[in-house]
């Protein structure tokens, strides 16, 4: 509901082909059948090539809207509830990737 942002920030080398993998693979269940033609847009977003350490990609969840920065500077948009919702979810769900980042970003909200 509210708007957000995640940050990711390489810390090695990875092919982008391994980066967009993991998250789809992390994505897709969370869709539960559905907008999966999203996960190729995503895909899609990203230029052909490796991240380096330090590369970064933001992206912004408004609504139903994912507002992507990637590596290179290039910008795009996925408009998807179910997209959004997953993306969400694999960050900030019960099971999130990061437990750690979860709950750094609950101790973050409960001193504003």
């Amino acid at each position: 509901m509210y708007p957000r942002t995640l940050r990711i920030v390489m810390n090695r080398s990875l092919s982008i082909a391994k980066y967009t993998a993991a998250i789809i693979e992390a994505l897709e269940p969370r869709m539960g059948g559905e907008d999966l033609e999203k996960l190729k847009e995503f895909q899609e977003m990203n230029p052909p090539g490796d991240l380096v350490e330090g590369a970064e990609m933001t992206m912004t969840i408004r609504g139903d809207t994912m507002l992507y920065r990637n590596c290179a500077g290039g910008v795009g948009a996925i408009h998807s509830e179910v997209f959004c919702k997953a993306l969400c979810d694999t960050y900030y769900g019960s099971n999130p990737v990061s437990p750690d980042h979860k709950a750094d970003v609950i101790k973050g909200i409960k001193k504003l």
